[in-house]
């Protein structure tokens, strides 16, 4: 994607790995975005849990919440607050998943972080309306990655 976009497009692209749940992964990110002074943020961190809903589960969702919600909600928080001191204009975009738009069995608390993010950033968007900072969601289904495939999801 990072070739594509600079091909395509014209526009440099970076990718920075870090760990979205951990504070010193969103510092790192933050620290290069501001850097940089990037015009564009695409967020795509997202973990997932298979299995029924029951208590033995906590430390799975925790997890979960723990990387698509509060990670996601900090770093997102530390983008805009970066992008609205920049003299020109700045979007976030945010990987959702249809499984925030519907329930998803077996997989409850993914849709459940995933409807956080898409409801966010759509009170988001209303709310950062005439500052330079745009921020949208976009909501795949079911994709075949690293995530999938380390939950058992892959074909």
């Amino acid at each position: 994607l990072q070739t594509e976009i600079d091909e395509r497009f014209n526009v440099p692209c970076e990718i920075i790995v870090a760990d979205q749940r951990e504070i010193e992964g969103r510092e790192k990110i933050a620290a290069k975005v501001a850097e940089l002074q990037v015009t564009a943020a695409l967020l795509v961190a997202g973990m997932t849990s298979v299995g029924s809903f029951d208590a033995g589960r906590a430390d799975t969702y925790a997890e979960v919440i723990e990387t698509n919600i509060l990670g996601f909600t900090d770093l997102l928080a530390r983008l805009i607050a970066i992008f609205r001191e920049q003299p020109f204009e700045s979007s976030v975009i945010a990987v959702s998943s249809l499984a925030g738009e519907t329930s998803v069995p077996f997989q409850a608390v993914y849709g459940a972080s995933k409807a956080y993010v898409s409801t966010l950033m759509r009170a988001l968007s209303v709310e950062l309306a005439g500052t330079g900072v745009s921020v949208g969601s976009f909501a795949p289904g079911g994709i075949d990655t690293d995530m999938a495939a380390l939950s058992d999801l892959a074909p």
